[in-house]
Order: structure tokens, then sequence, then C-alpha cells
């Protein structure tokens, strides 16, 4: 998918995640939690842009393209073999995590002439290795963004609240609770900007009432809904 921006996507075939691209001028922009993690490479450093639990903004000074992928919730602690909470509100240089592997992947990605091909087979491979994705990671996703309850959706993993709850904090950052509300948010920008309205995208989002919806919005992404309304007001 492309835009005007010079925004470019596409869905990996060897991994859940998406593979993006970016022309940034300099300037100030935002970035929003979405329930997912980013390796991105900026032409001569791959970082890791972990799990947000607020808006995050970033200033470049001058003009930069940006290759990235975004892997789904839980997926990217399997490519970087670390916790995913220890780089919760964080942007961290690869070579930080582990200085083999950045030297190594920065050569193989700055050598090709497609560096988002690269970075996908590269972290096919380290999930591959790592055994897959764990199979209870996709109906946790699954469950929470329909809002199943903590206790339920534990219960359907045959584990404990808390056996779950740790689990999440390892593989995206933060427990369920938290994972809920941002991807409800997430899910609930995309209605509005869609053309639903207000109150019937707090109804269709599961939101009490818009008043929930707009608190929300406000921890989360730092605006109001009617910020992300196809027609504000």
């Amino acid at each position: 998918m492309n835009d005007a921006t010079g925004y470019r996507e596409r869905r990996s075939s060897r991994l859940p995640a998406t593979i993006w691209g970016r022309w940034c001028a300099p300037g100030v922009s935002t970035v929003r939690p979405d329930g997912c993690m980013d390796l991105i490479w900026d032409g001569s450093t791959i970082f890791v842009a972990g799990p947000d639990t607020v808006p995050q903004r970033h200033e470049t000074t001058e003009p930069v393209t940006l290759t990235a992928i975004r892997f789904a919730p839980g997926v990217a602690p399997l490519v970087l073999g670390l916790p995913a909470a220890e780089l919760r509100d964080r942007r961290v240089d690869v070579a930080d995590i582990s200085g083999a592997m950045a030297s190594r992947w920065e050569e193989l990605v700055a050598t090709s002439a497609m560096p988002g091909r690269a970075l996908e087979t590269l972290a096919a491979r380290s999930v591959a290795r790592a055994g897959g994705v764990p199979a209870w990671i996709p109906p946790t996703v699954g469950a929470v963004r329909a809002g199943t309850s903590v206790a339920d959706t534990a219960d359907r993993l045959g584990l404990s609240a808390r056996q779950l709850r740790r689990r999440c904090v390892d593989q995206f950052g933060y427990g369920p609770k938290m994972l809920q509300r941002i991807l409800r948010v997430d899910d609930a920008t995309r209605s509005l900007r869609a053309g639903t309205g207000l109150s019937d995208t707090a109804h269709r989002h599961g939101y009490a009432d818009y008043s929930h919806m707009f608190r929300d919005f406000q921890a989360v992404a730092g605006a109001a809904p009617a910020d992300f309304t196809a027609t504000p007001g």
C-alpha cells in the first residue's frame, strides 16, 4: 500500500509482520502505541522501536529514508532474544543488544538492493531458529482484541491469570490489560478514520460510553477521538 507521503507497506509471506518504508522530511513526528515492535533500518543503523505505552515524539534534522519490519504482537522477542519488557517505551540500537548480530545484519541490509526483503529474510530465519511463534500468542491476541477478560483468556489457555500476565510481559512488553487497551484504541482509530461516528465507534469497540473512549484515547494516543475522525468535529 502507498500514499502521498511516500509511505508503503506489504504483509510478509514468511512471518507475522508487515514490511514498510517511508521517506521522512526534517521535523517532528508522533508514533502512537499499536501493540507492535519494529526493527528499523535508517540507512546506516538498525534499531528497535520497543512496545510503546504512550505516544513517542521523534525529531529528525535531515531527510531520511526508513525501511522496517513491524512485527505482530509477541513476535519481536523471538528475533531479538530478549524480553519485550526490557525495550518498553524505548528506541535501542541493535548493536546495544547484540553487537555481532547488528554488524552482520547491517552489512547484509546495506548491501542489498531490497533492504526490506533482506530484513524480512533475516527476521524469518531468527523466528524459525527460535522454534516459531508460540502457540499461545495468536489466541491470546485474538481474545484480548475481542474484549475477553483476562481470567477467561487465561482459562481458555489452561493458565492462571498470573501465568498469562508473566508471559504477556515477556512477549508483549506489558500485561494483557494494557495490551487490550492499546489494541482497542488502535482498532477504534481505524474505525474513526474510515468514517464511523464517535458514538458508533465507542459502541462497536466495547467502550462503556464516549467518556470511557475519550479517557483511553487521551492516555494511549495523546489525543481526543475527534482528532482521528474523517471529518473532525
